[in-house]
């Protein structure tokens, strides 16, 4: 949650921020949100893989 209100402050910041330069970091502020993904919490946990979800063992153990 700190990085949306990171991301949140930025974008009201820009709105007192001479118009060339604010152009310029807006375009940076939308990479970043680009690079971050999805900074909804219940989004990121549908797509999260857990550990388990990634590996499967090749060989069964023979203590199954």
């Amino acid at each position: 949650m700190s990085i949306e209100s990171f991301f949140r402050e930025a974008e009201e910041r820009l709105a007192g921020v001479e118009p060339e330069r604010r152009q310029a970091l807006s375009s940076r502020l939308d990479l970043a949100r680009s690079m971050m993904g999805t900074l909804d919490p219940l989004e990121f946990l549908e797509q999260w893989v857990a550990p388990d979800e990634r590996y499967t063992r090749l060989y069964q153990d023979d203590q199954d």
